[in-house]
């Protein structure tokens, strides 16, 4: 009986410090590296001379855009839905979590003009690309 309070003990205490580190603010570092573009007939797309840990998205610009799907490149080099977004008023920022080199932009709603100038990419604190 006793080792079922201990380890309910422990997992009280990992969940806790798990919660915790999920609520902390990150600190994001824009990915230092050139960030080449394209636009194709199926969306715009953007890459990095080699894979990173992407965790946010900037996309800048004017106008506003409406939904949108952002995807990436696995290591197949295949095309991979990592998110949907319902839209808003550039400049926009896109929470991601990503290991790729290229990410493709897919505006759905074509009836709003708006121009995408450039892309940032960021990794986190820890993370330095």
């Amino acid at each position: 009986m006793k080792r079922w309070k201990y380890l309910l003990f422990i997992l009280v205490c990992l969940s806790q410090m798990s919660c915790t580190a999920l609520l902390t603010e990150q600190e994001y570092i824009l990915i230092d590296r050139p960030v080449d573009g394209m636009v194709t007939f199926h969306g715009e797309i953007y890459w990095l001379p080699e894979n990173a840990d992407i965790r946010k998205i900037v996309l800048l610009g004017s106008g506003q855009l409406r939904n949108i799907e952002i995807h990436i490149r696995d290591k197949r080099r295949q095309w991979e839905l990592a998110r949907k977004v319902p839209g808003g008023q550039l400049p926009l920022e896109i929470l991601l979590t990503a290991e790729t080199d290229a990410i493709k932009i897919v505006k759905l709603s074509k009836t709003v003009s708006s121009r995408i100038k450039t892309v940032q990419f960021y990794t986190t604190a820890g993370k330095r690309n």
